[in-house]
């Protein structure tokens, strides 16, 4: 998908960061110098500082397909795009994928719904809630070293102790 195209002396510090294998076929080209650029192809050229950001902006490419959930409701079926979901909770042995005030069935357990979601800004908050982070509106302190979030829907949903920490580092707070 990408082949990264550097003078030598920069070629290993920056294959290290960005993680790019030797790709036969690709369509992208990432370069800091634009006389490396191939025209059939689609080129990148950033300076050696911006590495960090060409890793997000490959994740964005590599990663950015949406992931759909298969949700159950009393009108029927729906496969609902993970971006829209505010957060997953489990109520009653079922696992809720909750969209503004709508509410689906989901017919996995949350741990598969966290590794199926684990590179789409779904965070474990609790042992039985999963929160899309682009979906918190307020982050409020609690007792006993818990938080509350309050997600763009308006719901509140805790934030356990055990994934406090965790938690707090994900968000950078």
């Amino acid at each position: 998908m990408f082949k990264l195209k550097v003078p030598k002396k920069q070629r290993d510090k920056i294959r290290d960061k960005l993680k790019v294998p030797n790709a036969i076929e690709y369509d992208y080209v990432l370069t800091t110098d634009k006389d490396l650029i191939e025209t059939d192809k689609i080129n990148i050229v950033f300076d050696e500082d911006n590495v960090d950001k060409i890793g997000r902006i490959m994740d964005l490419l590599v990663k950015g397909e949406d992931v759909y959930i298969t949700g159950y409701n009393e009108v029927g079926q729906k496969n609902i795009e993970s971006r829209y979901i505010h957060y997953f909770i489990i109520e009653d042995d079922d696992v809720i994928a909750v969209l503004n005030k709508v509410r689906f069935v989901v017919k996995m357990k949350l741990y598969e719904v966290e590794s199926l979601l684990e590179d789409k800004y779904f965070i474990r908050v609790s042992k039985y809630a999963l929160v899309n982070i682009n979906r918190i509106d307020y982050i409020k302190p609690a007792l006993n070293s818990k938080l509350i979030l309050l997600m763009k829907n308006g719901d509140e949903v805790e934030v356990n102790r055990h994934y406090y920490k965790s938690f707090k580092e994900t968000l950078n707070i």
